[in-house]
Formats: C-alpha cells, sequence, structure tokens
C-alpha cells in the first residue's frame, strides 16, 4: 500500500469519524429537546391540576357556610393561610389555606416533581399586584419545579368572589 492510499485511508476514518460525531451530538440534542418538552407538559399538567383542585374551594374561611358583603369581613391578608385544623388539603375548605403549600409528584420517567402554592389578595384593577389588605380577588401562584426544566414553571390564576 502507497503513502497516498494510507493518506486516503486515514482521511476517510477522519471524515467517517467526523459525521459520527455529528450524527452523534444532532441526536442527544434532539433527545434532551424532547425531554425537556414532556417535562414541560408534564409541569403544566401538574400546576393546571393544583389550581384546579385550589379553585374548587370556597372563596374564603369566612365564605364557607355563609355570604360575606364587606371585605373587612374577609379573613386578613397576614393570616392566609391553613387554620391549625387543617393538616393536610383533605382537610382545606377554602383557597388560602393552600399558602405556603408543597406537594412533591413523583413519575416513573421524570422523577419529582416539586409543586409551591402561594395565595394572596390582588389588587382589583391590577391583578398582577397582591394587596396587603382584604379584597374579592385572590391571586393562585403555581411553581412547578424538576430536574429536567430550565427554570421554574409558572402559573397563575385569579378568583373572585
Amino acid at each position: 500500500m502507497g503513502t497516498q492510499q494510507i493518506i486516503l485511508v486515514i482521511g476517510g476514518m477522519v471524515l467517517l469519524g467526523l459525521l459520527a460525531l455529528t450524527f452523534y451530538n444532532s441526536y442527544n440534542t434532539k433527545t434532551d429537546l424532547d425531554i425537556y418538552n414532556q417535562a414541560i407538559i408534564t409541569a403544566s399538567g401538574i400546576g393546571q391540576s393544583m389550581i384546579d383542585e385550589i379553585q374548587a374551594k370556597a372563596f374564603d374561611e369566612k365564605t364557607v357556610s355563609k355570604r360575606v358583603n364587606n371585605v373587612s369581613q374577609l379573613t386578613a391578608a397576614g393570616a392566609l393561610g391553613p387554620d391549625s385544623s387543617e393538616t393536610s388539603p383533605a382537610n382545606y375548605d377554602d383557597i388560602d389555606d393552600y399558602k405556603n403549600y408543597v406537594r412533591l409528584d413523583t413519575l416513573n420517567t421524570l422523577g419529582v416533581f416539586t409543586t409551591k402554592v402561594d395565595v394572596n389578595y390582588s389588587v382589583k384593577l391590577n391583578p398582577n399586584q397582591t394587596s396587603s389588605s382584604q379584597t374579592f380577588a385572590k391571586r393562585i401562584d403555581v411553581f412547578v419545579t424538576n430536574t429536567y426544566l430550565k427554570d421554574t414553571l409558572k402559573l397563575n390564576s385569579i378568583s373572585t368572589y
């Protein structure tokens, strides 16, 4: 075998190696993107399920069994959260019981999804702004994290009375 043939064989091997490396890199990127997309879809479903569960409850502790006509009758903004007897979601009877609630959902394929909830009163004309006093609107913020998500997924909803 001559020198020219050896150079051609080495050049062919280098090209084959570059092709294989490019293919592997492309495949790996596609797989990462598929897993990320699956994590986003799953986290969105978990977050929306949490919002649906919360909105199925009464607006406030004071509205569970009777009507309220004045915002001053609602739970004070600083007292939002579960009562001492409400130790789990099975006992929660109103929206703000979920304030500072954390749930872990473990899935076989994507591992643990951590869901955190924050509930605050919101300003009537600007629902993105929280209020330090009672209003007839509560903002529900749900944050979902997972090792396959690049950032925390945030969903929110406004519930009104």
